[in-house]
């Protein structure tokens, strides 16, 4: 498989690390300022000019987040869609939760096959598209015909094609990811729900870290990525209530986290302190390149109710990985109060395991 930094464009930005922030660069025409169909056409070919430039993949995190901010290239229902030509979200800039997603065959309200036909549009130099979609913050617009343009380009570090949408609003969030094989998905030793104490708690990270990384190896980042919310499925080995895993860069980019998508793509605080004084980030990367470890502070636990502020005790364990040259951070973690005690086991239990 080539180089985890050089296997596609844009949205793959989440399995990449922060370094040499490209320059920001202003579009002749803003989000702001599309009106019409003259200014769409506009925005997104400047966008498309400016994609097209990107020939370090280090530089994909500075430009994902650029794109996906409120601001010069995203404004209200003005955003860029990305996808692969075979109509597979790559990146979505207004909803996360669609990358990955198939979404070839979505029609508007009137059966129109809208994506296919921005495809068409696109692979043909560039083009209009009108699709109906009653907006429900947009009101009398249910018989009005909105129009999306699409152009492509291709990618300056892998050489193959990208489709890149704007003026595209529907909800598309209903369309599924490609199946896969169950046989391929690998399954911890130490699932989720086995994790009651510091030990399961380790092993869980680790087989969580391998199986992530083999299932990377096996299908390819492109295919991997369509599939990856088979690691936020609660109830799965991977995601059991308030026990899950993250992923994040050792300069606090955060790739992956099971929980909270608006996470990913941005990076954390570093420097950010639970209510001891804790940087926990920092110590989380600090016993990652030590051989990994384990960390205590107080975090918000979701399952008690008024400690928004002072945080439930939590311990995590966090180990370094190193794939195709670059370093990242896994880890995972459980809340030590009683609220989240497993079941079946009384709070002295579970705390004598710590």
């Amino acid at each position: 498989m080539k180089c985890l930094t050089a296997i596609t464009l844009l949205g793959l930005a989440s399995l990449l690390p922060v370094a040499h922030p490209a320059a920001a660069q202003t579009p002749e025409v803003t989000a702001s300022e599309v009106v019409d169909a003259a200014t769409l056409q506009a925005f997104v070919e400047g966008a498309k000019a400016w994609s097209a430039t990107f020939t370090d993949p280090n530089d994909l995190a500075s430009y994902t987040t650029a794109i996906s901010t409120e601001g010069d290239w995203k404004h209200g229902n003005t955003y860029l869609i990305i996808m692969q030509p075979n109509g597979t979200a790559i990146f979505h800039t207004h909803d996360p939760s669609v990358n990955g997603r198939d979404l070839h065959d979505i029609e508007d309200e009137r059966g129109n096959k809208v994506v296919q036909a921005l495809i068409e549009a696109a692979n043909a130099g560039g083009g209009f598209v009108e699709y109906y979609w009653d907006d429900p913050a947009q009101e009398g617009d249910e018989d009005t015909a909105k129009i999306a343009y699409a152009t492509s380009y291709i990618s300056g570090i892998t050489g193959a094609p990208i489709i890149l949408i704007g003026g595209y609003y529907q909800d598309v969030a209903q369309a599924s990811f490609p199946s896969l094989d169950p046989s391929m998905v690998p399954t911890p030793e130490i699932t989720a729900a086995a994790v009651v104490d510091r030990e399961t708690l380790k092993a869980f990270v680790q087989g969580a870290k391998d199986s992530f990384l083999t299932l990377l190896d096996q299908i390819g980042l492109e295919q991997f990525l369509q599939h990856i919310d088979i690691f936020r499925e609660e109830g799965g080995p991977y995601k059991k209530g308030s026990v899950y895993f993250f992923v994040f860069s050792t300069d606090g980019y955060v790739l992956f986290h099971a929980v909270d998508r608006s996470l990913e793509f941005n990076t954390s605080d570093l420097d950010k302190t639970d209510v001891n004084g804790v940087k926990y980030l920092r110590e989380l990367i600090r016993v990652a390149k030590e051989g990994g470890g384990f960390v205590q502070y107080h975090f918000d636990d979701p399952a008690v109710e008024g400690d928004e502020d002072t945080g439930s005790p939590k311990i995590s364990y966090a180990e370094l990985a190193t794939y195709q040259g670059q370093e990242y951070i896994f880890g995972s973690g459980l809340y030590t109060g009683a609220a989240t005690a497993v079941k079946g086991q009384s709070w002295g239990q579970l705390k004598s395991g710590f």
